[in-house]
């Protein structure tokens, strides 16, 4: 599905739900009295409203003020949230939710040297269930920072599939939605990978209750042309969107850019592409991908760790490219904080260009929500609270801990608050965090498994070495 069928989807979607309103009205809950930012184009906040959420988890409706009495009466449940702010959950772009369990490695460490610490040290010992309790561990993680929807960019690493599909098997037990960017190993059999691809793409059901949104191929432009060519050449044939790391590392950018015409000549640069970080660009490359209709996603946490460079997000928003959000892995940007991503972003653009006329809290909020969903052609369902749409939202608490009287809605959610101020989190209508735990899971024990986990990764990594001496 390309991003151009996004609209016509949308429209479907929300006929079908407004029908099925008129047809049903029960189990309702009403959420009054607060601050809602919608995310969507048209307008910044309410500074007070009201929203009307189903039993099957649908936005029924919602508007500005006071609700009417007949709004008020339709619903079984009545919640006052004066005082607080409610908006969508955010949305990250590009994730590697495994690495959760690998924070703070390679803390003076570019790229390359990092990839070096973690991949590379680390990648030939993981043992069963590792991978599904890294992958858990950064679900949950981004989940309680507020982050209800990801875009899982996974690594294979020359594993067995099973413990490659480890990953998957840990976001369909946890309730933040997620797209499956899966890996495919065309220098290998290629021909196992389009009927597992195939396979994971029947298992989509995009419903309220689901975690599932979509399958995507993490495209690895790194083997010979023929495989890269094919790579495209699935993702056509499965009708399925690509992502691939591209012109991140400053060191190397200037061999990076070199592979450009290689890439087009594979048929990369499409409205199936996304690129993942897309700093070190030039004209040409710019110019190509806006006309191709490729989308880019921005990590400044991650980039500002790794000393990787500052995307010109404001030139790329004014040529008409794409722009998502993402918080990357927790190995890069060690925090899954999408408040600290937006600042770190902000304030690194204005120290850049001098200037605080340009990109505002805002344009930062609808990045990192209905912009990222834009991208990954997710918007008919998640990004911004409108009517039809899943009630996947955050519930702010300015007050806790204090951050002061709210003037500006917008420019306090970006500019005071962090993760700390949410203090509950609902997916498909179902409360599914409060004051940064889980309702239904046990998030310490996770933890502890994957302590025990790394230990043990620790350990026979040790004896692997000791044996190659």
């Amino acid at each position: 599905m390309t991003r151009s069928t996004t609209l016509h989807n949308f429209l479907v979607f929300t006929l079908i739900i407004g029908i099925n309103q008129s047809l049903q009205i029960s189990a309702q809950t009403l959420y009054r009295d607060g601050a809602i930012a919608p995310m969507t184009r048209s307008v910044e906040a309410h500074v007070k409203a009201w929203m009307l959420v189903g039993e099957d988890g649908i936005i029924k409706s919602l508007g500005a003020g006071e609700p009417s009495t007949e709004i008020v009466e339709s619903a079984n449940t009545v919640l006052s949230l004066e005082g607080k702010i409610i908006m969508p959950g955010f949305v990250s772009g590009h994730s590697h939710l495994w690495q959760s369990a690998f924070r703070g490695i390679a803390p003076d460490g570019e790229l390359w040297p990092w990839l070096q610490a973690l991949h590379w040290t680390y990648g030939d010992n993981y043992a069963p269930g590792d991978l599904k309790a890294f992958t858990a561990h950064g679900a949950w993680d981004q989940l309680c920072h507020g982050v209800t929807t990801t875009y899982n960019h996974t690594h294979w690493m020359d594993h067995d599939y099973a413990i490659f599909l480890e990953q998957f098997e840990a976001e369909m037990e946890t309730p933040q939605r997620f797209i499956f960017s899966s890996c495919v190993d065309f220098q290998g059999d290629s021909d196992l990978w389009t009927p597992r691809l195939k396979a994971l793409k029947e298992q989509v059901d995009v419903k309220p209750e689901n975690s599932l949104l979509e399958v995507a191929l993490n495209l690895r432009p790194y083997g010979s042309p023929e495989a890269t060519e094919a790579q495209v050449d699935l993702a056509d044939e499965l009708d399925i969107n690509f992502q691939m790391h591209y012109l991140e590392d400053s060191g190397r950018q200037e061999a990076e850019r070199s592979n450009w015409p290689k890439y087009k000549e594979a048929g990369i640069p499409t409205e199936r592409a996304t690129f993942a970080h897309f700093i070190h660009t030039d004209e040409a490359i710019l110019k190509d991908s806006v006309e191709a209709g490729v989308g880019m996603v921005w990590n400044p946490l991650s980039n500002g760790r790794l000393g990787s460079g500052l995307a010109n997000i404001p030139k790329y928003l004014k040529r008409g490219l794409p722009v998502a959000m993402g918080v990357d892995g927790q190995a890069s940007a060690d925090t899954s904080d999408p408040f600290q991503n937006m600042r770190m972003g902000l304030y690194a653009t204005r120290m850049q260009e001098e200037n605080s006329q340009g990109l505002q809290p805002i344009d930062m909020l609808r990045l990192h929500t209905i912009d990222t969903a834009v991208v990954l052609d997710v918007d008919s369902y998640v990004g911004s609270l409108e009517v039809g749409k899943f009630a996947d939202f955050l519930v702010i608490n300015p007050k806790s801990p204090i951050t002061g009287p709210v003037w500006d809605v917008a420019a306090h959610l970006v500019f005071a608050c962090s993760a700390s101020n949410i203090e509950s989190i609902y997916v498909g209508g179902r409360k599914v965090i409060e004051n940064g735990q889980p309702i239904d899971f046990d998030l310490d024990a996770l933890a502890q498994e994957v302590e025990t986990r790394i230990i043990a990764l620790q350990a026979r990594h040790q004896a692997d070495s000791g044996k190659s001496e």
